[in-house]
């Protein structure tokens, strides 16, 4: 029944005769509406140029034209749409952010949203030199880092930028075919992020202390890829190193990564380097001191002592008291 139906309306929408309704129905509304506002006119309430009211009329008697005659019927298409599209203009969203930031390396994205686009297309313009560089799906420059990216049945139309560099950066505009055009415009912000060791180039602890390590990956408006730490220039895998723990957090454009050893031991001593996957590594040198033990410092006193006097030192003490009986002699 369904399949019926929709036969049928296509079967009506392919015919001429169908159109011609549609256009005598528009032409019936488009004079009644100038009927009225002639009323007004000659009223003097009119709320409307009267130049616009001439231009309606023209174009009501346009529309009363073409729907003259059955065996003339038939609509152009191209005049068809471009009514259609006069009727809905395209508009941008204006939720999408105008301010991109993207690390260098790393694949950027600038996403344009447009309803009511209708049969326009949307192109991506560089600013700095006027260049074309997508139209449609189509990618109409010989630099193949460029690409549009569209999927069917949405309204995003998103320029990929592949390896940018700071180069990149700067005014790129989403434009669409409208007479005039239209355009939204958005800032690419590309940066190099640079990666430091709090304490750097040296630090000290005492063995069975804590060895902390806070790396800073600055700026960084998206976390890298990966953070690997060296140690002795060998990656550190914190799976099976149980000792070790390692946490990475985003920021407010800076990514931290975090080394953790709960008690350091002699042989956590050395270099160790933060290796963020988007910059280059940063050092920094660990000593870690072994801490005398209070219970040793005890034995070492008591069993100095417990030992017997030797000799030697039995004799200095004689001769010194032998040196002090003989001054206090002299004195009295």
């Amino acid at each position: 029944m369904m399949q019926t139906g929709r036969s049928m309306l296509q079967q009506r929408w392919n015919r001429p005769r169908y159109w011609t309704e549609v256009i005598s129905l528009l032409t019936l509304v488009s004079i009644t509406a100038a009927a009225a506002a002639a009323a007004d006119l000659a009223s003097g309430n009119s709320l409307s140029d009267p130049s616009m009211d001439i231009a309606m009329a023209a174009d009501v008697g346009d529309l009363d034209t073409a729907g003259d005659g059955e065996e003339n019927a038939g609509v152009d298409p191209d005049s068809w749409s471009d009514y259609l599209n006069s009727l809905f203009d395209p508009v941008f969203d204006p939720s999408v952010p105008i301010n991109v930031s993207a690390v260098e390396g790393q694949t950027a994205h600038l996403v344009c949203r447009v309803n009511n686009l209708g049969t326009k297309t949307v192109s991506w313009i560089r600013h700095r030199d006027t260049h074309i560089l997508t139209v449609g799906s189509f990618t109409y420059t010989s630099d193949h880092r460029f690409s549009a990216l569209h999927r069917e049945g949405t309204n995003e139309w998103t320029l990929q930028i592949r390896q940018p560099t700071v180069r990149d950066s700067g005014l790129y505009e989403c434009q669409v075919s409208t007479k005039p055009v239209r355009g939204y415009l958005i800032t690419l912000n590309v940066v190099v992020p640079t990666a430091r060791i709090l304490h750097a180039p040296e630090l000290h602890t005492d063995e069975g202390g804590a060895l902390n390590l806070t790396c800073v990956v600055s700026p960084s408006p998206a976390p890298p890829e990966y953070i690997f730490w060296y140690h002795g220039g060998e990656v550190i895998n914190y799976e099976t190193d149980g000792s070790v723990e390692v946490d990475v957090r985003q920021g407010d454009g800076i990514t931290v990564s975090t080394l953790l050893v709960a008690k350091a031991t002699l042989s956590h001593s050395g270099k160790y380097q933060c290796a963020p996957s988007n910059t280059e590594r940063a050092t920094i040198m660990v000593h870690v001191f072994k801490a005398e033990e209070p219970a040793a410092m005890q034995t070492s006193s008591s069993t100095l002592l417990q030992r017997q006097p030797s000799g030697c030192m039995l004799l200095s003490l004689a001769l010194l008291v032998r040196y002090l009986l003989s001054s206090t002699a002299f004195v009295t």
